[in-house]
């Protein structure tokens, strides 16, 4: 396994070694769980065994979706206290995402794309959605960039 100067895999170790000092269990367990899932991940086929912040980021985003569904699910349940939970191990999460674009940089970018590709009406959907999710890999949802590519297009 290689380590491709990673400055958040680097962040993630000395912010587990903070938590261990302190005492914090949430974030220890949380940053464990998180350095486990990337060693698992970067042992994967296509990863070649490294670790860089493309992977961090992609690992850290799938926790951060996991945490989200499992806070919906307690909630339904009438677990507030585990939902709390996740929502503290989601915040530690979220520190190894980029900044999110809001609405309007988003609606901005697909904007961009539709003017390159010069679509033909909502059925060039699937063309708009295929560029603009590349142009926005890791700084964007899906959800937010379809709603967008609907709107401009007329879909």
């Amino acid at each position: 396994m290689t380590i491709a100067a990673v400055a958040l895999y680097d962040r993630i170790q000395s912010e587990l070694i903070e938590a261990r000092r302190g005492r914090d269990q949430v974030g220890l367990s949380t940053l464990s769980l998180l350095k486990s899932e990337l060693v698992k991940a970067s042992k994967e086929t296509g990863a070649v065994g490294t670790l860089d912040d493309e992977l961090v980021v992609r690992v850290a985003r799938k926790e951060v979706k996991r945490r989200e569904e499992a806070i919906d699910v307690y909630r339904k349940a009438g677990r507030e206290d585990s939902a709390k939970r996740e929502e503290a191990e989601m915040a530690i999460l979220r520190r190894y995402l980029p900044a999110a674009m809001s609405p309007e940089e988003v609606e901005s970018e697909v904007r961009a794309v539709i003017e390159e590709l010069k679509p033909d009406g909502p059925k060039a959907f699937g063309a708009v959605m295929k560029a603009a999710t590349a142009r926005l890999a890791g700084r964007a949802e899906g959800a937010q960039v379809a709603a967008a590519a609907r709107k401009l297009l007329g879909a």
